[in-house]
């Protein structure tokens, strides 16, 4: 096992128990706070790529697998911002930001959190069977993150797409 490996774990254990937690409490949405993840993981995933993998030794077996894999993240975020259930809060939290103000506050439950481990499985799945394919690219951690940051980026639309309507509803 190499260290690459190991550190790879432990992203993918402290991101399960992060998001895990977040699944199944109820958080005020601030949807501008939505876009912040998903954009770390994917300029530091983008740095790691770069820094760990050389353009002439990316297959079109790389690039597939890292094509289905984002994809299949979009998929299964867009599902969680769809299984998200919301309710109004009592009273507007203003974050430390004064414009980051939350009117309601979400969670998407257990099913959310099977879904997240959906992800996770998908991942480790894809990089193993990927590895014996051949594929190194999947295995990179920046490949990681950018498929995290997928996930997270397609919940936030879908969530904010929601808010929206929420909002014109209540109009």
């Amino acid at each position: 096992m190499t260290v690459q490996t190991l550190g790879n774990a432990l992203l993918i254990l402290l991101l399960i128990g992060w998001v895990g937690y977040r699944q199944l409490t109820w958080r005020p949405v601030v949807i501008a706070k939505m876009w912040r993840m998903p954009g770390i993981l994917a300029v530091v995933g983008a740095v790691l790529l770069v820094q760990q993998v050389k353009p002439a030794t990316i297959t079109p077996l790389d690039l597939a697998v890292v094509a289905g894999e984002i994809v299949l993240s979009l998929a299964i975020g867009a599902w969680i911002g769809g299984i998200a259930h919301f309710r109004r809060l009592p009273e507007p939290v203003v974050g430390k930001n004064p414009s980051d103000i939350a009117v309601y506050e979400s969670r998407t439950g257990v099913l959310g959190l099977v879904l997240w481990m959906v992800v996770i499985a998908v991942r480790v799945g894809v990089d193993v069977l990927a590895a014996q394919a051949g594929s190194h690219l999947g295995a990179a951690t920046g490949i990681i993150l950018l498929v995290f940051a997928a996930n997270r980026l397609a919940r936030a639309a879908v969530f904010a797409a929601r808010l929206d309507r929420h909002a014109a509803l209540a109009a």
